[in-house]
């Protein structure tokens, strides 16, 4: 396309585009991940579930998360997302489009991150199951016989149940997505789910007064459920058309923060498995394997809002050399009927 027919516009540079922010993210992640690392390496009593040293310069950890997610919500809020105008067509930003035409443009390879949310949901479910199985069985006798399900609780039920309608409604919503049709509202219904079973267990930690204090490595299991939750919330209002102004961005906010605490909570202790003596982790908690699939899902459906950009032809309304309205005149008539107009 020659120069001529480039408007203006195109040629204005973005300082700061807010898809700037998935280079951010990158970083943040990445160094978080490491430094968490080598606090669970040389800094935590597994026993207690409590940092060694807990002064806040052995706490790396805590500063990188505080300075990543400050740069994430300023790259986020002060970023630009322009359209783009050319001759007479117009490229919308995928920020700007309705969630109708933003479902058509979810990229298939998103469905991945749903179906692995699936099996990570189906595998919590029937490894907490197979356990307490097991545990009754060794003990169930002919003359005492105990029930194969015996001892679990009616809230983990509750917890049993809502997964087992978020399995089948990540795989629904992967189907969905692979056949063009996105994240429809039948989808955002049943993943209400996701952020009530995450209220769920956060109510549980407090109940049980697991929150020792704020050096517990539990805050980041906290803070994880809390911004998934928030996330899955923001989702679902905007593929439901119910969303306000700074929903989106709220989204992208949530949907980074809870892949980021997710990857922070998760992968460090998937890594002591392999590289610290059994005696030495003896009460580090288990990795929540729904934190993998968290990983993936909300930085692939944040994904759709960087894709490209939506084309729009505009009628031409002018022709070079003549004027916008000529050809178009108002006979005696038409003005008499303009005039009984604006006398009513």
């Amino acid at each position: 396309m020659s120069e001529t027919n480039v408007t203006p516009y195109e040629h204005k540079r973005v300082f700061l585009d807010k898809k700037m922010s998935f280079a951010v993210y990158i970083i943040v992640l990445a160094a978080a991940v490491v430094f968490r690392t080598i606090q669970l390496a040389n800094n935590m009593d597994f026993f207690t579930g409590k940092y060694i040293n807990g002064g806040l310069w052995k706490n790396i950890t805590f500063v990188v998360l505080v300075i990543g997610l400050i740069l994430l919500g300023a790259v986020i809020i002060f970023g630009e997302a322009r359209d783009k105008a050319i001759d007479s067509c117009i490229l919308q930003n995928p920020l700007h489009l309705k969630w109708d035409k933003l479902n058509s443009k979810i990229s298939p390879k998103t469905s991945i991150g749903m179906f692995v949310m699936a099996v990570l949901l189906g595998f919590e479910v029937a490894q907490d199951l197979i356990r307490v199985g097991s545990a009754n069985m060794e003990i169930s006798t002919e003359d005492n016989p105990v029930f194969v399900f015996a001892g679990i609780s009616a809230f983990s039920w509750v917890c049993y149940a809502l997964m087992i309608i978020l399995i089948v409604t990540f795989i629904s919503t992967g189907i969905n997505i692979l056949n063009q049709q996105g994240i429809t509202r039948g989808n955002c219904f049943f993943m209400t789910a996701f952020p009530i079973l995450k209220l769920l267990e956060i109510f549980y930690m407090i109940l049980n007064q697991q929150l020792i204090n704020p050096q517990s490595e539990k805050c980041l299991i906290l803070f994880t459920n809390m911004t998934s939750a928030l996330f899955f919330l923001s989702l679902i209002r905007v593929f439901c058309g119910f969303e306000q102004k700074h929903t989106r961005l709220k989204m992208i906010f949530f949907g980074y923060t809870a892949s980021i605490l997710a990857a922070v909570s998760s992968i460090p202790r998937y890594i002591m498995f392999f590289t610290k003596n059994y005696s030495l982790r003896v009460g580090m908690l288990e990795p929540d394997t729904v934190d993998i699939g968290i990983i993936l899902v909300t930085v692939m459906v944040i994904a759709v809002f960087w894709s490209k950009y939506d084309y729009r032809v505009m009628p031409k309304l002018n022709v070079p050399g003549q004027s916008r309205w000529k050809g178009v005149s108002l006979d005696s008539t038409g003005k008499e009927d303009m005039e009984s107009i604006d006398e009513d």
